[in-house]
């Protein structure tokens, strides 16, 4: 259990970088090459806003290297332990994270699965391949908020 939860991390930690690599490293709101839409199987729009701030707060804290704002995009249980992973990841690299798509694959009340194409370019001297990966979030509703459960990075492409 342990294991799988250090490794749902990983994944997240991979999300975030890709998704700071995609903004600036500034207190600018995440930005995008060209406006995301939300897209895909939506049954509740608002829900689907919700998640999708979230999603983008957590790249922003990502890009900003902020720790603090980027555990509030997480579920409870990851937020003690991933903050120390965070913040020495932050010390090693800087990386710059682009949304280039956000899609909702299946809504639930409490549940969300969505899709999301990012774009990661590393701005620091240490080694960090550029690349545009798919992800895919689950998003829950805990205490009333959409948070980011878990994070599984597929088809990569380096560039």
């Amino acid at each position: 259990m342990k294991n799988k939860l250090f490794l749902g991390m990983i994944g997240l930690l991979g999300v975030v970088l890709l998704f700071h690599l995609l903004t600036n490293k500034s207190t600018a709101p995440l930005s995008t090459d060209t406006e995301v839409k939300i897209e895909g199987k939506i049954t509740d729009q608002e829900a689907a806003q919700a998640a999708f701030h979230t999603l983008t707060t957590n790249l922003q804290a990502v890009n900003d290297e902020d720790a603090d704002l980027y555990i509030t995009t997480l579920v409870s249980t990851a937020k003690e332990e991933t903050k120390k992973e965070m913040q020495t990841f932050f010390d090693d690299y800087d990386l710059e994270n682009t949304l280039l798509s956000f899609k909702v694959l299946k809504q639930e009340k409490n549940h969300m699965l969505v899709e999301t194409q990012q774009k990661t370019i590393n701005k620091g001297k240490k080694d960090y391949r550029d690349h545009i990966a798919e992800a895919h979030h689950t998003f829950v509703k805990e205490n009333g908020k959409w948070v980011i459960e878990e994070t599984n990075m597929t088809n990569t492409h380096f560039i």
